[in-house]
């Protein structure tokens, strides 16, 4: 039996009273203090989650210093920001994973196909969330960014068509390659994750007034486009205050708000 129904006795002001007026409030009573006891260990105990998630995009997802890519993706080494982003997630529940499946060098076209190999992986049978962030390598191509929004746009139904949230990024700063046309493919970003109602992490806004210090000193390609390590757990922090946290309830805790 769950402590609801006696903490219902103790916050239902219309109840103690009967239960008072029939002399049994001293048995009420005691209830009340031993489910209040309870609820306490239960509301500050560890009750956190476990998620599985799926880090997918290019070099800005793979990072450095990662090997032996199998089936879970890159042995994480610790230079990238899923390595970071899994601390995080497993702050809040023991177990979590966050498998990086970047890959240096990809545009969305490529992404779309390569997406296929990792949803349908024997090894992702139950995944929680899948991250998308790619479009920088489109633009260095000159490729037009709508091209970028479709692409995502088509990775976005896959991910959902198999049980799966995706949560959507725009794309990171360059200041080696100014004349890309970030700005025009980060609005359209904007606008596809708005038109699906999926959730945004707006890397670019969050990093780009700080990019110099996540750049310099230069990270491990030594350019202005990859971050720092600096850099990459900035991008941890944005992806993990975008995704979603599954609500840990209480609702016992309603019936402080009982009035007669």
């Amino acid at each position: 039996m769950g402590l609801d129904p006696f903490l219902y006795l103790c916050f239902s002001r219309r109840l103690f009273s009967v239960l008072q007026s029939m002399k049994i409030y001293k048995i009420t009573l005691t209830i009340c203090v031993l489910s209040i006891f309870l609820g306490g260990i239960l509301l500050f105990s560890d009750v956190g989650f476990s998620q599985t998630i799926i880090a997918f995009g290019d070099s800005l997802t793979e990072g450095c210093e990662v090997s032996i890519l199998g089936c879970d993706g890159w042995d994480d080494g610790d230079y990238n920001y899923p390595v970071y982003l899994e601390t995080f997630v497993n702050a809040n529940g023991p177990d979590s994973t966050v498998k990086n499946f970047g890959k240096g060098g990809e545009t969305t076209s490529e992404g779309v196909n390569r997406l296929d190999t990792v949803l349908n992986s024997s090894c992702n049978l139950k995944v929680d969330y899948v991250l998308l962030l790619q479009g920088t390598n489109d633009l260095f191509h000159h490729e037009d960014p709508s091209v970028i929004r479709f692409n995502l746009g088509v990775m976005i139904d896959k991910v959902r068509a198999k049980g799966i949230e995706p949560v959507l990024a725009t794309i990171t700063p360059d200041w080696d390659n100014t004349w890309k046309e970030l700005d025009k493919a980060n609005e359209y970003i904007r606008s596809l994750a708005s038109e699906k109602g999926v959730v945004l992490a707006d890397q670019y806004n969050a990093l780009a007034p700080y990019w110099y210090w996540y750049t310099n000193p230069r990270g491990c390609y030594g350019d202005q486009l990859h971050p720092n390590s600096k850099g990459f757990y900035a991008m941890a922090v944005v992806w993990f205050e975008a995704i979603p946290k599954p609500p840990v309830s209480f609702p016992w805790l309603m019936l402080l708000l009982d009035t007669p």
